[in-house]
């Protein structure tokens, strides 16, 4: 059901999600619509209490869909950041070999070349399909072997060394970072709570009186179309590298396009 929401559409899932709130809802005030009229026999006291109820409900939901809404978006956000901070990092640590002697410098740009092709290629992919990556992997380690077996003599090469070795531990950190952000994902006890209560959103626009149903059914699709974009949205970022609204190998692309792909050898 998952892979069917992130990998189809929004042409498709937004018109769906969206229009089965607005259907869900009128059904219930046309099935509830008859019983309220029947039962309800003063007026201004039901009126008084449900909007008491609707009142206390719309705060407490409202701040839940508020709360998880931006929960889910500053770790999108952290990530998206993650993936920028590691392409800009591959860069920086490519211009950086570059200052080493050819005999250290060529192997590293080679393998920082074939990471890059391996992240946008495989690890992208995996991460899109909630796979943890792990195709980049054997470059990581070729680089830090590499790096290990330097050994330079003048100033000038220790800086340059020391600048590389910096620069690759907070690729490595940035790595590890966008990584574990494939498994970010609400708990499903959240997910329960949402929709439980929506759920008890239509039921409560379902209890007012009005009598005239196609207005009462106007005002109920109205209010469940708005909760069911928010819920979409919330959904459809839910995880990061997935659905319409997900991060992509966009940077290092770029990173690979301006940078590796332009820079000489020395």
């Amino acid at each position: 059901m998952l892979d069917w929401f992130y990998n189809t559409s929004i042409l498709i899932t937004l018109p769906l999600f969206v229009g089965g709130f607005v259907v869900v809802s009128c059904l219930i005030v046309l099935a509830l619509h008859p019983a309220v009229h029947r039962l309800v026999t003063d007026v201004k006291e039901w009126d008084r209490a449900l909007a008491h109820v609707i009142g206390t409900f719309g705060v407490f939901f409202g701040i839940l869909l508020a709360l998880v809404a931006v929960s889910v978006y500053e770790d999108f956000s952290d990530t998206r950041q993650a993936t920028i901070e590691e392409a800009g990092q591959v860069g920086a640590l490519y211009r950086a070999t570059t200052g080493l002697p050819d005999e250290y410098g060529d192997p590293m740009r080679v393998v920082l070349d074939e990471y890059m092709h391996s992240v946008i290629e495989i690890d992208f992919p995996d991460q899109a399909a909630g796979r943890l990556p792990g195709a980049s992997d054997e470059q990581i380690d070729e680089f830090e072997q590499l790096l290990h077996s330097v050994e330079t003599d003048s100033l000038a090469d220790q800086a340059e060394f020391g600048q590389a070795l910096a620069t690759f531990d907070d690729l490595v950190e940035s790595r590890r970072a966008r990584i574990d952000a494939t498994a970010l994902a609400l708990p499903p006890l959240f997910w329960l709570v949402i929709w439980v209560g929506a759920a008890v959103n239509a039921v409560l626009i379902a209890f007012v009186q009005v009598k005239n149903t196609r207005l009462h059914m106007l005002v109920a699709g109205l209010l469940a179309l708005f909760v069911g974009l928010v819920i979409f949205l919330t959904a459809d970022m839910d995880h990061p590298y997935a659905g319409v609204i997900s991060i992509d190998p966009g940077a290092y692309e770029r990173v690979l396009e301006q940078i590796i792909d332009v820079t000489p050898s020395r």
